[in-house]
C-alpha cells in the first residue's frame, strides 16, 4: 500500500508543478510587448500528427459506493463456499446456513498506452481526434473477518482476503479541445470511449478457526480461479466486454519545438492520475 501512496503523490505532485507552470507562463507572455505569431502548417499532413506515450495511475475507491456490498457480498460467498468445503473435508457432515462478513474495500491499478492524435487543422488546432491502445492493470481487493455458521449450530470465524485482477487492453477512440493551441503551456479537455475484452481472475485466502461441540480446529486455505470459474459460484457477473468511459482534464507544456510533456486528471472508469510525452510531426 506504500507503494501505491507514493506512486499516487508522485502524480499529484506532477499535476501540481504544470499548473504552477502555466501560471508562471501565462504572466510572462501578458508581459511581452512582442511576440511572433506562431507558423501554422496546413500544407498536406504537416503539423496535423501527434504521437503520444503515457502511464497512470488508477482507482476506483471513490466510486466503491456503488457497488461496494454488492461486491463484498459476492466475495464473501466464495470464502464461505470453500470454507464449508474445507470443513467437510475434515470429517464433518454439515451444510452452511450462512456467512457475515466484515469487509473492508480497496482498488488500485495502472495504465499505459500509444495513442495516435490527428489535428484536422494543422499544427495549432484546437481539435483533435486520437486513438490509442491501452494496457490496463485493475485490481480490487477486499479483507476482513468472515462468520460462517452450519446447520448444526457449529461455526467457523476467518480473516480472509479476496481479489479480482482484470488486464483489460482497450481500443480508445477519444476527442480532445486545446484551449489555447498556440501557447507554450496550454489547458485541455477530451471525452473518450473504449472497449476491451474482460479477462482476469478471482484468488482468495484465509486462516482461522473452526468452533464446534467438541472443540475448535484451525482451518486455511488459497486458491485462484479465472473470472468465469468464479461467476458460476456466486452471483456476481461481470460482462464479457468492459466498456470505457474517459472525462479528463489536463495541460501540456512544449519542452521544445514540437515535443510536449502532458499531465491529466479524470476519468477511467474509476479515477486517473497520469503523465506522457507527445510529439508533433
Amino acid at each position: 500500500m506504500k507503494q501505491i501512496s507514493w506512486k499516487k503523490s508522485s502524480f499529484v505532485l506532477a499535476l501540481l508543478i504544470m499548473f504552477i507552470l502555466a501560471q508562471s507562463v501565462f504572466a510572462q507572455q501578458e508581459e511581452q510587448e512582442e511576440e511572433l505569431p506562431r507558423l501554422i502548417f496546413d500544407d498536406g499532413i504537416a503539423g496535423k500528427l501527434e504521437v503520444d506515450i503515457h502511464y497512470g495511475y488508477w482507482t476506483l475507491d471513490v466510486f466503491k459506493g456503488l457497488f461496494e456490498e454488492s461486491l463484498n457480498d459476492s466475495l464473501s460467498d466464495v470464502v464461505a463456499k470453500e470454507i464449508d468445503i474445507k470443513i467437510n473435508e475434515s470429517g464433518h457432515s454439515i451444510a452452511r446456513i450462512s456467512n457475515e462478513n466484515s469487509f473492508v474495500f480497496g482498488s488500485s491499478g495502472s495504465i499505459y498506452g500509444l495513442e495516435l492524435r490527428f489535428y484536422p487543422g494543422g499544427l495549432y488546432s484546437s481539435f483533435s481526434l486520437g486513438i490509442s491502445i491501452e494496457k490496463t492493470h485493475m485490481e480490487l481487493m477486499v479483507e476482513g473477518p468472515v462468520t460462517v455458521q452450519f446447520n448444526d449450530g457449529s461455526y467457523a470465524e476467518m480473516d480472509a482476503v479476496a481479489n479480482v485482477v482484470m488486464d483489460p487492453l482497450f481500443t480508445n477512440l477519444s476527442f480532445r479541445w486545446d484551449i489555447k493551441p498556440d501557447w507554450v503551456v496550454t489547458p485541455y479537455f477530451v471525452l473518450g470511449l473504449g472497449l476491451a475484452s474482460l479477462n482476469g481472475e478471482v484468488s482468495y485466502n484465509y486462516n482461522g478457526t473452526y468452533y464446534w461441540a467438541e472443540g475448535t480446529e484451525n482451518h486455511q486455505d488459497e486458491d485462484v480461479s479465472d473470472i468465469k470459474e468464479a461467476e458460476e459460484d456466486t452471483d456476481f457477473n461481470m460482462p464479457n466486454i468492459l466498456p470505457l468511459l474517459q472525462i479528463t482534464l489536463g495541460l501540456r507544456a512544449e519542452v521544445i519545438p514540437h515535443l510536449h510533456l502532458k499531465a491529466e486528471a479524470g476519468i477511467w472508469d474509476g479515477i486517473i492520475l497520469r503523465a506522457g510525452l507527445a510529439y508533433k510531426f
